[in-house]
């Protein structure tokens, strides 16, 4: 999980919106609650530790869904542009 969050925060930085879709098809809660389950000692270990993690994945979620409306914001603005540009050279 924590190469998972790792190559998330870089996909994040560098704006890369395909490897974002890519690590999202590949997230595996199921999978990191066993391995965190076996890793811990008690409950209140496993609780801390799950609930650690998924604060850190909420969050790179909602930057990632913060990313792209930008993204989809910057395009539509462009779209604009070439239309207004477009009407003009047809006048």
């Amino acid at each position: 999980m924590k190469k998972w969050l790792d190559d998330f925060k870089l996909a994040l930085v560098q704006e890369n919106i395909e490897n974002l879709d890519s690590l999202l098809d590949d997230l595996n809660l199921k999978d990191f609650a066993v391995n965190i389950a076996q890793e811990s000692k008690n409950d209140d270990e496993l609780r801390k530790n799950i609930n650690l993690t998924l604060n850190q994945i909420q969050a790179l979620l909602q930057e990632a869904i913060n990313l792209i409306i930008i993204k989809k914001d910057n395009k539509a603005h462009d779209i604009q542009k070439f239309q207004k540009a477009l009407k003009y050279f047809k006048v």
